[in-house]
C-alpha cells in the first residue's frame, strides 16, 4: 500500500437493512388516446391496411429471391426482412417472436428490424385475420402502425455519413466498413432466477435453480452456434466466386478472423466492393447496422526544432515490485528514456502492428506520442529537473500505433483491445489501461459502437480500469475530416466555448462507454500579447476538447485536465499555434535523428489528460488494491470539483457546463484520503444488488452539525 497523504483514511458504510424495493406505479392516463386505440376503434380500415403492405411485402421478396437464383447472385440467408413501425407505449417484443419474427434491432421513434425465417409470414397472417374478426389473440395488429418496404433500409441501418454518400457509392470501388449481425434468434432471454420463497420444499428449490442452470447453458449454446452460422454465411456472401466477384473479404490478422462477439450480436471489419455492399445492405436479412471505418485520430505534433535541454540530472526510482501495473495502449514508449525506463516492465512489452511486431519503440517523429503518455502517468503535474523520485506504477507498453499515429486497415480495435487485455490481464494481473486514443468523428447515438461496448464487456468481465481520451476537434480544414474545425466554427460565427457543444464536436468513439471514464481537457492558464491570444482563460475547456453529452443522454465527459490550449491571431481567417505558456511539460521521445530535449511543453490534446487521470487511478490501485475498479472510478469522480467560472453560471447555462466538464477536476488527494472537515464513506468488497432489491446505509451525523443553532454550510455528495 503506498503512503496516503497526510488526510484521514476512508470509512466504511454501514449496511443497515436488504430487501424488496418497493416498485413506483405509474397509473396510466384514462383521458389519453392512444393510436392503438384509434387502431381497435377502425379494425377493418387498419387491418387491411397491414394486411395490403404485408402481402405485397411477402410477394417483392419471393420475386427478388427467384431472381437471385435465376441471375446466379450470392446466397443470402434463406429469411425475409422488415420494418415495422409500432405503438412502442403498448408494443411488447414478445409478440413478434410469438410470430416467429426475431428482432434485430430497435430505434428511436418506435422503428423496429426484424426477420423471419417463416417466409411467408404465416403467423403473423393469422393475426391480422383474427384482428379482423374481432378473435382472441389478434390485438398485437392494432399495436403495428405501419411496415415499410426494402428501399428504406438504408436510412435505417447506415451511419449517417454512409447515408450521406450512399447515392455516391460507385459499383467497382473497393469499402473498408464495420458491419453489426444480430444473433438473438426468436429466444431471447433467460428466465428468471427462480426464487426461493416460492418453495416451500428445498429438494423443489434445488431442482428448479438445476433446471434454470440448464435453461441458461442450452440458450447461450445456442447464441453461440447461431452467432457462428451466421458469420459463415457473412464470409460465404462477401467472399463469393460467382460472375459478381464482390471482392469482400473479413480483414483478418494471419487468417484469424476478427469477430467482435456479445451474446446478442457480433460485429468485424469488411473489405468489399460498392456492388456487393449494396447487395449487404438491402438484402442480409440479420444485419443492423453499416459504418465507415473508424480512424484514429491525433492533432499534428510540432514539426520544429527545439534545442536539446541539458539541465535535467533527475533519477526515477523503480516502483514497488507489487506496484500497480498500468498498460499504455499507443504508439509504443521509449523504454530507454532516463525519465522512464526504471519503471518499465520491459519484459512484457509487444506490438499488435502485423509488419513490425519486433518492434515496441515509439517511432512518432517530433517527440513521439505514447511516450509523452507514459510521462504524463508518471508526472501529472510537474516533471522534476533534479533530485529522485520513486514511480508509483509499472509502465506496461502495448504498441498498435504506427510512426505515422494511425492504426494499420487490418487491425479491429474491438478484437485488438481484447487481444491486448487477454495478455496483459492473463499474464500479470494488469487492471488499469490509459486509452488516450480515439477516432476522427464524433460518436454514433443509435448504437453503442463495438470499439466501446468491448470496453464495457471487457470491464465487467474482468474488472478492469479504462482511462480514455474524449477526442479532439481540429483545428484547421487542412485535412479530410468528418468534424468541422476550430477555424470552421470561428468563420462561421459561432464562438468560443458555444460550437463546443455543436454536434461535430461531440465525443469520439469509444469515449462512450459507459464503463470507461472518459477525460477531457481544460487549459492550464491564459495567455496574450501583441500578436497571440489563447481563446480560454485558466480552468475552461480546451478549444479543441470533444463535449458530450454522451449515447443516451450519459455525462461524458466525466472529468476533465489539463491538456493545454492553443493560441490564434486576429487574422481572417485565423491562424493557430501552441506555445510553452500554455501547453503541458511532457517526456518527449528523442528517437528523431534530430536534437530533440528530454522535455518539453509544445504539444496538446485530450491525449495528455487522460493519463493525469491513470495516475489517480493508479495511486488508488496501490492504496485500495483489493477493490473494485469500480471504486477507483467512483472515487475519482468523486474527487472532482467545478472551478469558479462554472460554479458561477446560472441554471440554465450549468447544462452546458456539464457537457464540456462533466463533473470537474479530480483532485488525488480528495480520492484517497480526507480531512478534519472533508469525510468520504465508501462500500468495500463486491457488492451485488439485483433488480428490484434494495440496500439501505447508515450515516450518522455528529450532534454538532445537527444543531439547528449552528450556521454550518454542508456539501453532500452521493456517488453511485
Amino acid at each position: 500500500m503506498v503512503e496516503s497523504s497526510q488526510g484521514f483514511p476512508h470509512i466504511q458504510l454501514k449496511l443497515t437493512d436488504k430487501g424488496t424495493a418497493k416498485p413506483v406505479v405509474i397509473i396510466p392516463d384514462k383521458n389519453k388516446v392512444t393510436q392503438t386505440a384509434i387502431n381497435l376503434g377502425n379494425r377493418q380500415g387498419h387491418g387491411s391496411k397491414i394486411q395490403e403492405l404485408l402481402s405485397s411485402l411477402v410477394d417483392e421478396w419471393q420475386t427478388s429471391q427467384q431472381e437471385r437464383e435465376k441471375d446466379k447472385q450470392p446466397a443470402v440467408p434463406n429469411a425475409i426482412a422488415l420494418i415495422l413501425q409500432i405503438d412502442s407505449e403498448e408494443f411488447d417484443l414478445d409478440d413478434l417472436r410469438t410470430s416467429e419474427i426475431e428482432i434485430i434491432s430497435e430505434l428511436e421513434g418506435g422503428y423496429i428490424i426484424g426477420a423471419s425465417a417463416d417466409t411467408d409470414l404465416s403467423k403473423l397472417k393469422n393475426k391480422i385475420e383474427k384482428f379482423l374478426t374481432d378473435q382472441n389473440g389478434g390485438g398485437v395488429i392494432a399495436k403495428i402502425l405501419n411496415i415499410f418496404d426494402d428501399k428504406q433500409r438504408p436510412e435505417f441501418i447506415l451511419s449517417p455519413k454512409l447515408l450521406q454518400e450512399w447515392d455516391q457509392i460507385k459499383d467497382e470501388q473497393i469499402y473498408i466498413v464495420e458491419v453489426g449481425i444480430s444473433c438473438l434468434g426468436i429466444r431471447s432471454k433467460l428466465r428468471e432466477y427462480p426464487e426461493q420463497k416460492n418453495y416451500k420444499n428445498p429438494e423443489n428449490y434445488v431442482k428448479a435453480i438445476n433446471k434454470w442452470i440448464d435453461n441458461r447453458d442450452l440458450t447461450i449454446e445456442e447464441w453461440d452456434d447461431l452467432a457462428a452460422q451466421r458469420q459463415q454465411d457473412l464470409l460465404k456472401f462477401i467472399s463469393d466466386k460467382t460472375k459478381y466477384q464482390y471482392r469482400g473479404e473479413i480483414l483478418s490478422i494471419d487468417d484469424n478472423y476478427q469477430f467482435a462477439t456479445v451474446p446478442d450480436s457480433f460485429s468485424c471489419l469488411i473489405q468489399i466492393s460498392g456492388l456487393g455492399l449494396k447487395d449487404l445492405v438491402f438484402n442480409f436479412p440479420y444485419i443492423f447496422e453499416v459504418t465507415e471505418q473508424d480512424n484514429i485520430y491525433e492533432p499534428g505534433l510540432p514539426d520544429h526544432e527545439i534545442p536539446e535541454d541539458e539541465n535535467v540530472s533527475f533519477t526515477l526510482e523503480p516502483p514497488d515490485r507489487n506496484a500497480p501495473k498500468v498498460c499504455i495502449i499507443d504508439s509504443g514508449i521509449q523504454e530507454q528514456h532516463p525519465l522512464l525506463r526504471n519503471a518499465i516492465d520491459s519484459n512484457n512489452s509487444k506490438s499488435w502492428i502485423p509488419s513490425e511486431i519486433n518492434l515496441t519503440a515509439d517511432m512518432v517523429s517530433n517527440g513521439g506520442h505514447g511516450t509523452r503518455v507514459a510521462g504524463a502517468v508518471l508526472y501529472p503535474r510537474i516533471i522534476p529537473h533534479q533530485g529522485s523520485y520513486k514511480a508509483v506504477c509499472w509502465l506496461q507498453n502495448a504498441r498498435i500505433l504506427n510512426s505515422d499515429c494511425r492504426l494499420s486497415d487490418r487491425l479491429y480495435p474491438p478484437s485488438l483491445l481484447k487481444d491486448i487485455v487477454k495478455y496483459y490481464y492473463n499474464q500479470t494481473g494488469t487492471r488499469i489501461f490509459n486509452h488516450s486514443l480515439a477516432s476522427d468523428a464524433p460518436c454514433r447515438t443509435r448504437y453503442m459502437s463495438a470499439w466501446a461496448s468491448t470496453i464495457d464487456q471487457l470491464s465487467y468481465e474482468k474488472d478492469i480500469f479504462f482511462i480514455v481520451a474524449a477526442g479532439n476537434i481540429p483545428l484547421d480544414s487542412y485535412r479530410t475530416s468528418p468534424r468541422l474545425s476550430v477555424k470552421n466554427h470561428l468563420l462561421a460565427g459561432r464562438e468560443y466555448p458555444d460550437y463546443l457543444t455543436e454536434n461535430s464536436c461531440r465525443i469520439a468513439n469509444p469515449a462512450q462507454s459507459f464503463q470507461a471514464l472518459t477525460v477531457g481537457s481544460i487549459t492550464s492558464d491564459s495567455f496574450r500579447d501583441l500578436s497571440w491570444s489563447s481563446l480560454g482563460e485558466k480552468d475552461e475547456p480546451s478549444p479543441f476538447s470533444c463535449s458530450g453529452l454522451g449515447i443516451w443522454d450519459t455525462i461524458k465527459p466525466e472529468v476533465v485536465e489539463y491538456g493545454g490550449d492553443i493560441l490564434k491571431d486576429e487574422n481572417q481567417p485565423p491562424s493557430f499555434i501552441c506555445n510553452t505558456n500554455t501547453s503541458p511539460e511532457l517526456v518527449r521521445s528523442t528517437l528523431s535523428p534530430t536534437p530533440s530535449p528530454l522535455v518539453a511543453a509544445d504539444a496538446f490534446g485530450t491525449s495528455f489528460a487522460a493519463p493525469r487521470v491513470t495516475h489517480i487511478a493508479a495511486r488508488l490501485a496501490a492504496e485500495f488494491p483489493n477493490e473494485s475498479c469500480l471504486l477507483y472510478r467512483a472515487l475519482i469522480v468523486q474527487s472532482a470539483r467545478w472551478p469558479d467560472w462554472a460554479l458561477a453560471k446560472t441554471n440554465e447555462e450549468k447544462y452546458n457546463v456539464i457537457r464540456q466538464i462533466g463533473y470537474g477536476i479530480p483532485d488525488v488527494e480528495r480520492a484517497i484520503s480526507n480531512t478534519p472537515n472533508r469525510i468520504t464513506l465508501i462500500t468495500q468488497g463486491k457488492k451485488l444488488i439485483k433488480a428490484g432489491e434494495v440496500d439501505i446505509y447508515q450515516v450518522k451525523l455528529p450532534d454538532s452539525l445537527r444543531s439547528p443553532g449552528e450556521e454550518f454550510e454542508i456539501l453532500l455528495e452521493i456517488t453511485l
